[in-house]
């Protein structure tokens, strides 16, 4: 048996803005306060971990991203200068630095902040990545493939970050995750328990008791 914890999609990727102040605003929101973001924020994680969620063309919001401390959120509005993003919450308490991205697309501050500009460029490319590989899943497997693919994206073994402890996921966010309805997403977990490949499922973590077999499924090389 494997025990896999929920963690953020990207954290600690960017401590070299740790420090930068210049064009910005600290904020703290807990789970009662969402944070609206503007279209030129650019949004530093300073402490704790945050759920990132934008609309659909139904109008309703679907749950997209965690992004834990020392990772830059939002970055797209950086590119476009329109927010793509609904709201920000946390479920505990996250210290957030919230950056006038207008200023980064001046040349001169690119050339005199070199560091910081890749790592804005590496949180663009963690972020494409992850939409990427979920858009590849949705159109090409079926459900239960893209539910075990998410449940090993935003999973790791043996975590031992203190946010291991925080109820980070619940069966709804993984269904918003994976782009699947929650229904499908609770029946797709129950075939997996009665198969005896998972075994607990908590807002922390998951127990797999066949990892083999769950690989095999997240790969779509076998079907239950």
């Amino acid at each position: 048996m494997v025990k896999r914890y929920f963690v953020p999609h990207l954290s600690q990727l960017n401590p070299e803005w740790k420090e930068f102040t210049e064009y910005s605003h600290d904020i703290e929101i807990d789970y009662k306060a969402p944070y609206i973001p503007h279209d030129y924020d650019l949004i530093f994680v300073k402490k704790g971990y945050i759920k990132l969620y934008c609309k659909t063309n139904k109008k309703n919001e679907i749950f997209t991203l965690i992004i834990g401390e020392n990772s830059l959120a939002n970055v797209g509005g950086t590119i476009t200068g329109a927010n793509r993003f609904s709201k920000i919450v946390t479920d505990t308490k996250a210290d957030l630095r919230i950056y006038d991205s207008y200023f980064f697309w001046d040349l001169d501050f690119i050339r005199e902040h070199a560091l910081l500009i890749q790592g804005l460029s590496k949180a663009i490319a963690c972020c494409m990545n992850f939409h990427i590989v979920r858009s590849h899943y949705n159109c090409f497997y079926s459900s239960l493939p893209q539910l075990c693919q998410t449940i090993l994206t935003i999973s790791r073994e043996n975590y031992e970050s203190p946010s291991n402890r925080v109820k980070l996921i619940t069966q709804k966010d993984l269904a918003d995750l994976s782009g699947m309805h929650p229904i499908t997403a609770c029946n797709n977990l129950k075939k997996l328990r009665e198969a005896g490949i998972i075994g607990k499922l908590s807002q922390q973590d998951i127990e797999i008791l066949d990892m083999n077999q769950f690989n095999l499924i997240a790969t779509n090389q076998i079907t239950l």
